[in-house]
């Protein structure tokens, strides 16, 4: 054989061990003695391949004497001798002799090795020892003479060791004729012979790049594979157990790369282990070799975390701390630094405050507000002066406000006291969260400090908080400078409220919308953004750019601009007919923040969410959005208005003129006092002359969306079409016609396709009206759309209720198109919507909850049916509609 005395000559994996040792266990059988020394890292299968030779020795009928050193035995003299006299190859003659020493250990020796040696001469003989580092030094002056002699007779020697052993207390063995066998790390291949074929697929090159080849980690994702276990569970385990297998200072090190988890040099590793340098090199080395450290750091991240999942108590602050102090001293970054002293809960060095304080402003860069804000807490928990803590106070306002609003509203109080001691950032910080907890006041004052200031606050800066301002409150709190692009393109929006969309307000919200990251800064000034292209007809623009924007706010964790957006994207859907979809969309965002974490805002998906419902007549679920409370600050908003107007809205829907009046006219005076006119959001006189209308009383209705279209600008389509449809309801019959069509007109030019439908279905039910009275047509039940709630139908006055407007009326919740004209002077509007329902199959309960009503009322309703119409009960209902709908 090609032998060469105290080097590597073999490295294999041990899968193909078994081909190797076969041979010259088949050599031994012939009378050929070896020494065969088998090296590799902790778990590198050792173990596996003496098992393996041993059961091919059985195999040729071999005896076989087999032991395993141990580091707790290592002083028990003999011990090794004693497992080898107690296998069952050993004749018992040798056993007996040999088992009690009763003189002198090199006598022992002696004896006991010519008796093998003579065993060996007379058959082959395999003597297999695992683990030889820790061998007792008795039993290894044993197999060190054994080892001289084993070429001479038929005796093969197969002992294994760990690499560290192999160059330093091994020497005495290396330097004996041996072959020397290296196992290297399981390749893909070989690992895939393990996995069945049916299921590899990628299987074994995941597992080989996680497990770097190591047989315990390999074995361990396999199993966990087969038996449908947590993989990472299961490799988190393998590393702990492999972690356990490495004596120091092998361990110590491999920890402490894992704590530090970055490329430095060894003298860094050996500080952290608390090792020697040279210690620390040469297990690095060896570390290198098993394959799982590249240089100073794990190859996987996963083996890394596991290590260091596995740290408890004082060790772990210990190496965390050491480690923080390393990095510190050579420079590296503060986050790098800090993520240590977090992760130890100590910064006791008097440069760990400012480290923590910096790694915070650094992390929010990337967005990262939980890391921040443990940097923040645990800097408050060792800062020693006033200064200090309301600096950390200010940052963490700043810091936690995207995510948990109501956590920072504490620290407003930090930025208050700080007075003329804040910091532009501060100043931004303060006016950005004073409104949206509606402290208009605060806003205003930090607002002006901002504006007051020597050095000019930067356009982008003024621009966005003035389009916040503009979108809580309808007033921008700056005169945008015409000569700078962000301030005139602000300008050009403050307006939106007031005259709708139009191209000018649709080119600068693309603008803004392409130009402003999204932060804390510019959420209002997108949401504006996104409604100047919606109230523009660009309905498809703006849920583009709203879905985009929410994508991103999720991606990046900030809960409270996805949640704001998200309300948002409900009201673009409600504009779109789809009130449906609105609702889910609105009681989604909803969620997303409890109330206090909402503020103000709150108000913006609850009107959604209740305008949603009342436009699908799902009063009940109305009425619970109504018993959600609101800070007392939402209804001096304008998202407070809208919500007031959609309650308006609802209280019509269901009966509830006067309440409707009340809310519409509580819009009005706060208007009046905020000196705004904001039509295109909340038009109130068209609501109140809607309500009038209801109440019978057309002549003031009629004034009223008159002084709408008086005041109303050319742009504002929306509010001209508001005002158009009351005039077609509550003036001349004879214009009816005419002024609905200008009105649909209108609501199709403002891309609000619910108030489109809405004054469509009027036009509908017009023309039907004129062709029956005619004899043109037969009443005709025009085909739902099952995809598509009916929008607004609850307030839609239908003209045949119009034909006597000094009377109060009673409008029909009946789905448009419902034609019954052949019942409708037989059955008042109240009996007819109830009967509609019965005939549909719905129970009193479903009835009352739809039209809400009382169960009773039901009642009373079905039994003045039944009577009017001479039918014994409900299942006769169906077919009187058939009858009505079919005519004669």
């Amino acid at each position: 054989m090609n032998v060469n005395w105290g080097q590597q000559n073999r490295r294999i994996e041990p899968q193909e061990a078994g081909e190797f040792f076969e041979g010259l266990l088949i050599e031994c059988d012939a009378g050929a003695g070896e020494t065969v020394l088998v090296g590799g890292g902790p778990a590198s299968g050792k173990t596996q391949v003496q098992n393996q030779v041993v059961v091919l020795a059985k195999e040729l009928g071999i005896p076989a004497l087999t032991a395993t050193g141990a580091a707790d035995e290592r002083d028990v003299d003999g011990g090794v001798i004693d497992q080898l006299l107690a296998c069952p190859g050993m004749p018992l003659d040798l056993a007996e002799r040999f088992r009690q020493p009763g003189g002198d250990s090199a006598d022992r020796i002696t004896g006991l090795c010519g008796a093998l040696h003579r065993m060996a001469g007379e058959h082959p003989v395999l003597v297999a020892v695992d683990d030889l580092h820790h061998v007792d030094q008795i039993s290894a002056r044993l197999l060190l003479r054994l080892q001289r002699r084993a070429r001479s007779v038929a005796l093969l020697l197969v002992f294994s060791h760990d690499d560290s052993w192999y160059a330093g207390g091994g020497l005495p063995f290396a330097s004996q004729p041996h072959q020397h066998v290296q196992l290297t790390p399981l390749s893909v291949d070989a690992i895939a012979e393990l996995v069945p074929g049916e299921e590899r697929d990628r299987l074994p090159e995941h597992i080989h790049e996680l497990s770097a080849g190591n047989p315990l980690l390999v074995n361990a994702l396999i199993d966990a594979h087969r038996e449908g276990t947590d993989p990472g569970s299961a490799y988190s385990e393998g590393v702990q157990r492999l972690l356990h297998r490495y004596g120091s200072p092998l361990r110590e090190v491999a920890t402490a790369m894992a704590v530090l988890d970055t490329e430095v040099p060894a003298e860094a590793v050996a500080t952290v282990a608390g090792v020697d340098p040279v210690e620390a090199e040469t297990s690095a080395s060896l570390l290198a070799g098993s394959g799982l450290v590249a240089g100073s750091r794990f190859r996987q991240q996963p083996a890394a975390e596991a290590v260091v999942g596995g740290l408890r108590g004082s060790e772990k602050v210990r190496l965390h701390v050491r480690a923080a102090a390393v990095k510190h001293a050579r420079g590296l970054t503060a986050t790098a630094v800090a993520r240590h002293l977090v992760a130890a809960g100590e910064a006791n060095a008097e440069w760990a405050l400012p480290t923590l304080v910096d790694a915070a402003e650094q992390v929010m860069l990337d967005d990262d507000v939980e890391f921040a804000t443990r940097c923040l807490k645990l800097a408050a928990s060792v800062s020693a002066t006033p200064q200090e803590q309301q600096r950390i106070s200010q940052l963490l306002a700043k810091i936690t406000w995207r995510v948990n609003p109501a956590a920072a509203a504490p620290h407003l109080l930090a930025l208050r006291e700080a007075g003329d001691e804040l910091d532009r950032s501060d100043r931004v910080a303060l006016a950005r969260q004073s409104l949206w907890f509606g402290e208009r006041g605060a806003f205003e004052g930090a607002f002006a400090a901002l504006a007051g200031e020597d050095e000019p606050l930067d356009p982008r800066t003024a621009a966005e908080l003035g389009l916040a301002g503009h979108w809580h409150y309808g007033v921008s709190m700056t005169t945008p400078e015409t000569g700078d692009r962000w301030l005139r393109t602000a300008k050009a929006l403050f307006g939106l409220w007031r005259t709708g969309g139009n191209e000018t307000a649709s080119a600068c919200a693309e603008q803004i919308l392409q130009n402003s990251r999204l932060s804390d800064n510019s959420l209002e000034a997108l949401a504006t953004a996104i409604l100047a292209l919606a109230y523009d007809g660009k309905a498809d623009r703006a849920e583009g750019w709203c879905t985009s924007l929410s994508e991103e706010a999720e991606h990046r964790g900030a809960v409270t601009w996805q949640a704001l957006l998200d309300a948002v994207g409900a009201s673009l859907l409600l504009r779109q007919g789809d009130a449906a979809g609105a609702a889910e969309r609105a009681a989604r965002a909803v969620a997303m923040l409890d109330a206090p974490n909402w503020g103000i805002a709150i108000s913006y998906p609850l009107a959604t969410l209740l305008s949603a419902h009342t436009a699908t007549g799902g009063f009940k679920a109305a009425a619970a959005v109504l018993r959600q409370s609101l800070p007392d600050a939402a209804l001096t908003t304008l998202s407070g208005l809208r919500y007031l107007r959609a309650r308006g809205q609802f209280h019509l829907a269901t009966n509830r003129a006067l309440a409707a009046v009340g809310d519409f006219q509580q819009c009005q005076r706060m208007l009046r006092d905020w000196e705004l006119d904001v039509s295109a959001i909340v038009p109130w006189r068209t609501d109140l002359a809607e309500a009038n209308l209801r109440l019978g009383n057309p002549t003031l209705a009629v004034e009223l969306a008159q002084q709408q279209l008086a005041c109303s600008a050319p742009t504002d389509a929306y509010s001209r079409g508001s005002a158009l449809r009351i005039l077609a309801f509550a003036g001349d019959a004879a214009a009816r016609q005419g002024l609905l069509n200008r009105a649909a007109e209108a609501f199709k030019a403002s891309g609000d396709r619910l108030e489109l439908a809405r004054t469509l279905q009027g036009i509908n039910r017009l023309g039907q009206r004129a062709e029956r009275s005619h004899g043109l047509v037969k009443p005709v039940r025009l085909p739902r759309q099952a995809d598509r709630p009916t929008p607004h139908r609850h307030v839609v006055p239908r003209p045949e209720q119009l034909a006597s407007p000094a009377k109060p009326s009673t409008v029909s919740t009946v789905p448009p198109g419902s034609t019954v004209a052949g019942m409708s002077g037989v059955l008042s509007e109240a009996e007819l919507r109830v009967a509609e329902l019965a005939a549909e199959g719905r129970t009193n309960r479903q009835i009352a909850e739809t039209l809400y009503i009382t169960v009773s009322t039901v009642e009373q309703h079905l039994t003045r049916v039944y009577r009017k119409l001479g039918v014994p009960g409900r299942s006769a209902l169906a077919g009187e509609f058939a009858a009505a709908e079919g005519g004669k």
